[in-house]
């Protein structure tokens, strides 16, 4: 049948942000003074520098920004671009304030030269001319490391003892007394999977390796015909995954759209057994491809659909109504403890943006207004 006779045919999603929310830009670096974007990095280009200040940021700002400084969440990124056209006196400048709303705390207590030899550091990184470990993400791997701590005191535990169906109770008095132990930031980072690591599910079942080698896949959607859809958000790319072997392994992999900004979202359109549209929330829009049941690949270009704003909580959620008559959007908020009111830039962020539709004239189209199911 053609696309023409389908009474939800020629689907027309004019979805109108507010101005300021299209806008919006969570740029770290927007409020620096002209003194600061005309200082100069007295170490610039300095090997020795860019060398301490590797070792500086492994000690103050790892544990957030990550090895590779991708950041995460609220965390900004350092590199892919992000420090296009920013000076080393903004750099400079933002470390030495911090940026207490997000949780960066001001490093103006380290000396000057050790402030700027971490902007060293981030500078050559982000350009792309330093090399080595710290340059690239850890190889996930597996078989080769053991875990020889002891076993944790009851009753907390760690991934060797958990076991589905395994309750255990904690208490105000099984926690430590308030600072019986100096603050720490430990943040998490990727390391070779140990020989010994690996889910533990009910009697009956098994978890096996589906498919490995994914760049930051971060949600999953199942196509109504099977085929199950990976959002590979570093990569900005939406992978399909088609069928299983005998050994539990993907029979297909595909590419089916690709040079997105840190794609999330995927929902299917219309709902039900034979959708038109693979509609996808990336960090800066909401857009829609065409699709058809079994296709591996975008079979046009996006459509544009709307403005959302960046950075920030990067995730884009979207859904459906299960009749099809709302569409819904989360978007993360650009901070942890800003206000919208006092905060412009947070305007429909930590929000659920909805758009309803309407039949008119036997066509399906959608009612240019964005709602809200809640905010902060």
């Amino acid at each position: 049948m053609a696309w023409k006779d389908r009474t939800w045919s020629f689907v027309v999603l004019w979805l109108l942000l507010p101005v300021a929310m299209m806008q919006a830009q969570q740029n770290p670096f927007k409020d620096a003074p002209a003194s600061a974007k005309e200082m100069k990095n007295p170490v610039a280009g300095q090997q020795s520098a860019i060398d301490a200040g590797k070792a500086l940021y492994a000690r103050n700002c790892l544990s957030c920004h990550g090895k590779t400084l991708q950041g995460t969440g609220n965390v900004p990124s350092l590199v892919g671009g992000k420090l296009k056209g920013v000076t080393a006196g903004e750099i400079f400048w933002f470390v030495t304030k911090g940026s207490p709303d997000n949780g960066m705390p001001p490093w103006g207590f380290l000396p000057e030269e050790k402030r700027w030899q971490i902007v060293s550091y981030v500078e050559a990184m982000a350009s792309g001319k330093m090399t080595g470990s710290a340059a690239s993400a850890p190889e996930p791997a597996s078989g080769k490391g053991k875990i020889t701590a002891a076993a944790p005191k009851p009753p907390f535990t760690d991934f060797r003892y958990e076991k589905p169906g395994t309750v255990r109770k904690i208490t105000v008095n099984d926690l430590p007394k308030p600072f019986a132990t100096k603050s720490a930031s430990n943040g998490a980072e990727i390391v070779p999977r140990p020989e010994n690591a690996w889910p533990v599910t009910l009697p009956g079942f098994k978890v096996e390796l589906f498919a490995s080698g994914l760049d930051n896949p971060r949600l999953m959607r199942t196509a109504p015909n099977g085929d199950i859809f990976v959002a590979e958000t570093h990569a900005g790319d939406i992978r399909v995954f088609r069928g299983i072997t005998s050994d539990g392994k993907a029979e297909q992999s595909a590419i089916f759209a690709s040079g997105l900004k840190n794609p999330y979202g995927i929902a299917f359109y219309p709902p039900g057994p034979n959708p038109q549209w693979v509609y996808i929330g990336s960090e800066t829009e909401l857009a829609r491809f065409p699709y058809h049941n079994g296709d591996l690949k975008a079979s046009g270009p996006p459509q544009h659909l709307a403005d959302l704003p960046a950075e920030g909580h990067d995730t884009r959620a979207v859904n459906f109504s299960p009749d099809g008559k709302k569409l819904f959007v989360g978007v993360g908020s650009g901070s942890n403890v800003n206000d919208p009111d006092t905060h412009p830039d947070e305007k429909n962020r930590a929000d659920i943006l909805w758009w309803g539709f309407a039949m008119r004239a036997g066509r399906l189209r959608s009612i240019p207004r964005p709602g809200s199911c809640g905010a902060r």
